[in-house]
């Protein structure tokens, strides 16, 4: 019963007659554009999306109508493009496709992160026409109200038939036609199921909301009841558990209806937006007007209702607007929705038009035709395209860096010159005055040189426009002319060419860190950052995994085992082990778990839908001796003459004289003296330098997202500086931002001279104490309360900025006493603990089934790795367990993702085995190891409500299958652990409510 109390004011007083709001956008997270792309056919916007939209970070995309239409030949035999607002049916059918094409679209942007929002017509029918034939073949009978292919009748429209002409008069707005078009009455129930059936089954095709056209003509209460009837968002197309379709609503102003009648809904269309935008830019008012942008001063709607545009279809070609007619000014203005935080922001991609009625390019036959892409990237056959436009486009990747920031060190020079920053992140500058600007502004940028993404972008380490050097008070000398194309200028952060320049003039000088580089972006989609460590899977396996669990339920990233060629190495029982992955044969990129054409494909697969892959790299040594020494990949080797033909290494490429490491002490013994008789290689020589180099960067042009480096502890920090620097970008044919950089972790285990704190400026650093400490205290060593210090010197853990936390990994697993699947029950909780508090960067492991140390994975007689089969509770067989499939851990991480950046509070303890803790106002959660029941009331943080847990069960419709726990209007709730069994935590968190509806 989620917000209780505002619910039963709406049931009381009637606001907004159901109370709920459709605004939620289903969009990736750090991604908010809406494109409309009008008129493009299903299969081209899919193909734009996997190309384009994906890759440049655009939100969703607004199609046309999909619904069956009347066919409407004009004079000169031209098809309108208003055609497509008159139906005919709800089936799918138009001239942008069938409804396998629709679901094609749909399936390939969900996969790209392009949303999919509808433009759904279902005020009206057609107005009359002598013949009347749709796009799918549907006849209609408009005389007599007759349209068989829903089957709608004359009973099923408002009459008597009037026109609407005043504006004034609410029901005559309602119930009247709009431009002859023949007005359904929505109060029906059998109207409201037919568009009820209409509307879902679109959702069950995959898509994330609707633009409700003509919503003002269509009376609230009846679209309320439509609304509501809806299904949840299909989980198959990677939406979360119980997400509601998006919902925007077309509603003009104008006459006695208003948006205020609508909001509580869903969105509503802002034409304020782009009226204000036209005058301001076009200089009938001055610049400095917006500083007022999305204030009622502008008479515009609060900006959480607000979807908000420079043009669209129907403005385009109605009055004064800007439009891809007025490109230079249209540049700016977008420049300037975009920038802004006001809204929820659209634009749209259009057609070349030269008449009102004038539809999409289209051949003899009628048929649209394909935009073709040119060599700079730009359309032909008829199609604009503003999309692709250079600074267009890189201001929605402004806008994604700039996300959730406020207007901040705003300035003009009172009338058409002004400025302002966004938060630390962006900066944006306009001139339409004539004269030129030349200013030192305030940016509050770091301190850099920027590239200005309006006339051109950084391409390696020069701006191709212009370059703005931002000072260490965050201020910057800016010239702008004002004239011709240069109307504004941007910058952001990530878009540097020497951002951080007195830092790192710092570094060179003193050495700090080497390089004063820091590998530690995790590149993972927004929203997410569970690392699962797939040990021995397979390639093609994963990439399956990725697709249908990883990446549905938010999973981060994957760590995969060594990439590259091992030795094949049997026990004394003649079992493959699971350690032979980490002796190394060569840089060749075969072994058990597949060749490079597998691991190519899992990387594809898994960065579209938003599973990063990290690679665990072996480069500290080679293989140890053995009397036979053959690869996975037929490469042979020679360790009594330190021969590895297959990379070529040779003896003077390792560590002489050979020695082994007996003295943890000794700092340069355990990185010049062999570990575990391992033939340890020299990265202090060019050569191997350059060679592992070549290794690491096949991997990154191949899409993987980082790397976890296996013995860094055992290279000296120097070495593996050259290499990291050395490193290639990220592959932007993968979805990676331009100059991403590889995100590398290293292992570096706690014991010795060599620390952490040698390695922490070069990337994360893999924190062996989280693990150990937790096994300790879920087992009852130590006293749960002690997580309290937590991430904490108390603990002897690193600051959580440099560290990878993990329960287990495939190490720790078979040595010492650690948690790890075999201990269930206290293994859940334990992974519970380390996805719920903020600290470190999480990793799980993924195992297999082992009663020997030695064991490799599951193989079949001729030692192929065997892989999982998902059996019909949707857990893994084939002798692999799978924790991430556990139900209570991968509803932990959607916990973690709805509690991102959040910080611990309200916590309490009972000074022994009974803690509990909120994350914000977002989460809480409760553990009881005691073996005593816990009943107390806490402070949970919460908004009121009937939250279910996520440990014991879940949310299903409108019923918890678990425990429920009911939080009051002050956020205390009374809650019940029993500590025993398998009820030792419970957790909840916003956005599992039920009885959302009072």
């Amino acid at each position: 019963m989620a917000l209780l109390v505002w619910f039963c004011f709406c049931s009381l007083f009637g606001a907004a007659l159901s109370c709920e709001a459709y605004i939620k956008t289903n969009q990736w997270p750090g991604r908010s554009l809406i494109v409309q792309m009008f008129e493009w056919k299903w299969l081209d916007i899919a193909d734009e999306c996997e190309r384009f939209l994906g890759p440049k970070g655009f939100g969703a995309v607004q199609t046309s109508p999909a619904s069956e239409n009347l066919i409407l030949n004009l004079d000169g035999g031209i098809r309108p493009w208003y055609e497509r607002y008159q139906v005919m049916s709800y089936n799918l059918v138009t001239r942008s496709g069938d409804e396998a094409d629709f679901l094609n679209m749909t399936t390939r942007c969900n996969k790209v992160g392009v949303r999919i929002y509808v433009d759904v017509v279902f005020n009206h029918m057609t107005i009359p026409h002598n013949n009347s034939v749709g796009t799918g073949g549907s006849t209609a009978d408009p005389d007599n109200y007759s349209y068989p292919g829903v089957p709608y009748t004359k009973e099923h429209f408002n009459f008597p038939v009037c026109e609407v002409t005043d504006y004034t008069n609410a029901t005559e707005v309602r119930v009247c036609q709009l431009g002859g078009l023949q007005d359904l009455n929505q109060t029906s129930p059998y109207v409201r199921q037919k568009i009820t059936e209409y509307l879902n089954k679109l959702i069950d095709l995959g898509v994330a909301g609707f633009r409700v056209d003509a919503a003002k003509h269509m009376w609230p209460e009846d679209l309320n009841e439509i609304y509501k009837r809806l299904n949840n968002l299909n989980m198959n197309h990677g939406f979360r558990r119980n997400s509601r379709p998006y919902i925007y609503q077309e509603v003009a102003k104008d006459g006695v209806v208003t948006y205020m009648e609508y909001k509580d809904m869903g969105d509503v269309t802002e034409f304020t937006a782009g009226a204000e935008l036209a005058l301001i830019f076009s200089g009938r008012k001055p610049l400095k007007t917006l500083s007022s942008w999305g204030t009622t001063a502008l008479d515009m709607m609060p900006s959480d209702n607000a979807v908000i545009f420079v043009d669209n279809h129907d403005t385009q070609r109605n009055g004064f607007i800007l439009t891809y007619k007025n490109e230079t000014l249209y540049k700016a203005a977008i420049a300037f929705l975009l920038a802004h935080p006001y809204g929820q922001p659209r634009m749209t991609s259009s057609f070349s038009f030269y008449s009102f009625d004038q539809g999409p390019p289209a051949d003899s036959d009628g048929n649209i035709v394909s935009p073709v892409i040119n060599e700079d990237g730009s359309c032909a056959e008829g199609w604009v395209c503003e999309h692709r436009w250079p600074s267009v486009y890189r201001m929605v990747r402004f806008r994604n860096e700039v996300h959730n920031t406020a207007v901040t060190n705003w300035w003009s020079n009172g009338n058409n010159h002004f400025a302002f920053s966004l938060g630390r992140k962006g900066f944006i500058v306009f001139n339409t005055e004539g004269i030129e600007l030349n200013e030192e502004l305030q940016t509050g940028l770091p301190a850099g040189t920027y590239c200005d993404i309006i006339s051109g972008q950084k391409e390696g380490s020069v701006c191709t426009g212009k370059n703005v050097t931002v000072s260490s008070n965050g201020a910057a000398v800016i010239t702008l002319s004002g004239v011709g194309q240069e109307l504004h200028l941007a910058i952001h952060v990530g878009d540097e060419n020497m951002a951080l320049l007195v830092w790192l003039c710092f570094c060179s000088l003193f050495g700090a860190a080497f390089s004063c580089e820091a590998y530690i972006k995790t590149n993972q989609w927004p929203g997410r950052s569970v690392i699962v460590q797939m040990f021995e899977w397979k390639w093609l396996d994963i990439a399956d995994e990725c697709e249908r669990f990883l990446g549905p339920k938010g999973f981060g990233a994957v760590q995969t085992s060594p990439a590259s060629e091992n030795l094949l190495l049997h026990n004394d029982a003649g079992i493959r082990t699971w350690y032979e992955r980490y002796q190394v044969m060569s840089y060749n990129l075969v072994t058990r778990s597949g060749d490079e054409a597998d691991f190519l494909n899992m990387t594809t697969r898994c960065n579209k839908v938003g599973v990063r892959v990290y690679v665990d790299v072996v480069f500290n040594h080679m293989t140890g001796d053995h009397e036979t020494n053959i690869g996975t990949g037929g490469s042979t080797a020679d360790t009594d003459t330190w021969s590895y033909p297959g990379v070529p290494y040779t003896q003077e490429h390792f560590h002489h004289p050979i020695c082994d490491i007996n003295d943890y002490g000794n700092a340069t013994e355990v990185r010049i003296c062999q570990l575990s008789g391992l033939k340890d290689l020299n990265q202090t020589m060019p050569y191997v330098r350059q060679k592992i180099i070549n290794f690491l960067n096949n991997l990154i042009d191949l899409g993987a997202a980082g790397i976890r480096v296996d013995a860094a502890k055992h290279m000296w920090p120097e070495d593996l500086n050259e290499i990291y620097r050395r490193l290639n970008n990220l592959n932007m044919n993968h979805g990676f931002r331009r100059n991403s950089r590889p995100y590398i972790y290293q292992e570096v285990s706690k014991g010795g001279a060599v620390t952490f704190e040698e390695y922490k400026d070069l990337g994360d650093v893999t924190e062996f104490t989280a693990g150990a400490e937790l096994a300790l205290i879920f087992s009852g060593q130590k006293p749960l309360k002690t997580l309290a210090s937590w991430g904490t010197t108390a603990l002897d853990m690193m600051p959580s900025e440099n560290a990878v936390i993990f329960v287990d990994n495939h190490d720790t697993q078979r040595n010492g006493f650690i948690l790890t699947y075999k201990n269930e029950t206290l293994y859940k909780a334990a992974i519970a603990f380390l996805l719920a508090h903020p600290y470190g960067q999480p990793r799980m492991t993924s195992s297999y089934y082992f009663t020997d140390f030695e064991q490799g994975p599951p193989a079949d007689t001729d030692e192929n790795i065997i892989s999982p089969v998902i059996n019909e509770e949707q857990m893994c067989d084939g002798g692999w367990v799978c924790e991430h499939r556990w139900a209570p851990v991968y509803r932990m991480v959607a916990f973690r993702n709805v509690v991102h950046n959040t910080a611990v509070t309200n916590w309490w303890d009972n000074g022994n085995n009974q803690i509990a803790f909120a994350l914000g106002k977002k989460g809480f959660i409760v553990f009881n190891t005691e073996g005593t029941e816990l009943n107390r009331q806490f402070q949970t943080g919460l908004p009121a409500g009937t939250y279910c847990d996520i440990i014991s069960g879940q949310k299903e419709g409108s019923v918890c299958t678990g425990k429920n726990v009911t939080v009051s209007s002050t956020g205390a709730a009374i809650i019940t652990l029993s500590g025993v069994g398998q009820e030792l935590h419970l957790a909840i968190h916003v956005g599992d409510e039920v009885g959302s509806k009072a």
